[in-house]
């Protein structure tokens, strides 16, 4: 046997005979071509064959408690014409501190136009009430007595709409437009069939949720009690999961959702987890996945640069974040590279153990295993010193870099053989390539074709400039990125080959 909700076993002890109603008809009545007709409610009143029309309003007003026929404290609750059914749903128990207020803030009622059928009739006691209440679509509140709207699962239809400014009302109604939803003044217009799908849908939420909730209660006293005790025999359980609940959860909404931290490395561990299955059945899901995270790693590499480039990082900061990037240092070559070392020893010791040298950067030629050498220098070195008639000469900085790593790559090629000892990676001093990265371009185009002039006329020594490196970065990314389809250009006549 269903259980009684509090409100009504509340209602079975009243002694009071209440809640009470009262009827107000405002010029109501009714008319037929011939014979004799009496309205409900009166002596003596019987069918007859003709047509009968129903015109007038009628008001019934509501209180919680007895109250005089002409209090101003009865509240109204129904309104009904011909053409219209208005309820007014109220909080309807004098104890509530909002007692006979609105239930849905600014929305004051709720309008079901005309029957197809008949027109709605003028009730006039109690139980012409309950017949006129009883053709309310599904989804409203039936019985005056425990108030009037929409039944208290499908109330955020009504809060819903109570967001909207302006709007005091809301119109059902099955005619034309029935799927419709739309503003006309202060009013709301929801047809019928739409209220139908979205009661079919918070039906489905509730009973997933009532489904999901009675097997987590069973989950934490299987854990809290069998397992706890006697755990050799009752293994701990994982929680079942319904199938495709992610993407309900997600659906549901208009836009993506917003993840907490927590949520956000759950979903990441699950990604993580389902990488082999995905890698079977959704290919190309794994892959575009794979290929947004690596675009949207790049753009955070590149933000990152960028603050660098306009803070005065120190030189050994730039080498951490390079250490940690080697990405980066792959765009000052022409071809596949591959770390080897960090700020590697490059030789130059004499018998006394002093004159060693280190380089910043140890990298090789990934297919054939040439070594190449990278100084860096910090981004804020001048590139030339003063003007030298028509021309401006290397500054200090820059051509102390040129000369220190052309002695590392000496000392590189005599002892490659006692420095590639004990290397993992196989590695040749072929033709050890030497590459600086240093300052930034000059903006004065005397001092760009200055510079050019410099390094162009270098042999087997490569500058480039830290500018020119996050230009490369940012051509990759704005490369990578999706595009929108570009609508090619109709084809005239002229255009025509013949």
């Amino acid at each position: 046997m269903p259980s009684m909700r509090p409100s009504q076993y509340a209602m079975q002890q009243r002694s009071d005979d209440g809640p009470f109603l009262r009827f107000e008809l405002d010029d109501h009545g009714y008319s037929l071509e011939s014979g004799t007709f009496d309205p409900p409610g009166s002596i003596g009143g019987f069918e007859v064959e003709s047509d009968i029309e129903i015109f007038g309003v009628s008001y019934v007003y509501y209180s919680d408690v007895a109250l005089p026929e002409h209090s101003p404290d009865w509240h109204l609750i129904l309104k009904v014409t011909p053409d219209d059914l208005t309820i007014y749903p109220i909080f309807p128990r004098s104890g509530h501190s909002k007692y006979a207020s609105s239930k849905y803030d600014s929305i004051k009622s709720i309008r079901i136009t005309r029957q197809v059928c008949q027109p709605y009739a003028h009730p006039t006691d109690e139980g012409s009430v309950e017949e006129v209440l009883a053709d309310l679509p599904a989804g409203l509140a039936k019985d005056w007595r425990y108030g009037l709207g929409f039944h208290y699962e499908y109330r955020f239809i009504a809060l819903a709409v109570a967001e909207l400014e302006g709007v005091e009302e809301i119109v059902l109604h099955g005619g034309r437009g029935h799927n419709d939803t739309r503003v006309q003044g202060s009013s709301y217009y929801l047809g019928i069939g739409q209220l139908e799908l979205l009661r079919r849908g918070l039906d489905r939420l509730s009973q997933r949720h009532q489904r999901e909730t009675a097997a987590d209660k069973k989950l934490v006293c299987y854990t809290g009690l069998l397992h706890r005790a006697v755990p050799d025999i009752y293994p701990p359980k994982a929680r079942k999961l319904p199938p495709d609940v992610l993407s309900n959860l997600i659906s549901l909404g208009s836009i993506d959702p917003q993840l907490s931290p927590k949520d956000q490395q759950q979903a990441v561990k699950l990604a993580q987890q389902s990488v082999p299955t995905l890698a079977e059945s959704e290919p190309r899901t794994l892959f575009n996945l794979k290929a947004q995270i690596e675009l949207v790693t790049l753009g955070e590499l590149i933000e990152v640069y960028r603050k660098m480039m306009n803070s005065n990082a120190s030189e050994s900061r730039w080498q951490a974040f390079l250490s940690e990037n080697p990405f980066i240092l792959d765009m000052a070559f022409g071809y596949p590279v591959k770390k080897i070392s960090d700020q590697p020893y490059v030789g130059g010791k004499n018998f006394s153990g002093r004159g060693g040298q280190y380089s910043d950067f140890l990298m090789a030629a990934k297919t054939t295993g040439n070594l190449a050498l990278i100084e860096i220098k910090h981004p804020h070195h001048d590139l030339l010193g003063r003007q030298y008639r028509q021309t401006y000469i290397p500054s200090l900085e820059l051509s102390g870099s040129v000369g220190q790593i052309i002695s590392q790559r000496g000392n590189v090629q005599r002892e490659i053989y006692g420095l590639a000892h004990g290397l993992k990676e196989r590695v040749h001093a072929h033709a050890v390539a030497a590459i600086v990265i240093i300052g930034r371009t000059p903006e004065e185009e005397d001092k760009q074709e200055a510079f050019e002039q410099y390094r162009n006329s270098l042999k087997d020594v490569l500058v480039v400039t830290f500018d020119e490196l996050q230009v490369r970065l940012e051509s990759i990314h704005q490369a990578l990125a999706p595009r929108l389809p570009v609508k090619p250009d109709p084809i005239g006549d002229e255009d025509l080959p013949f």
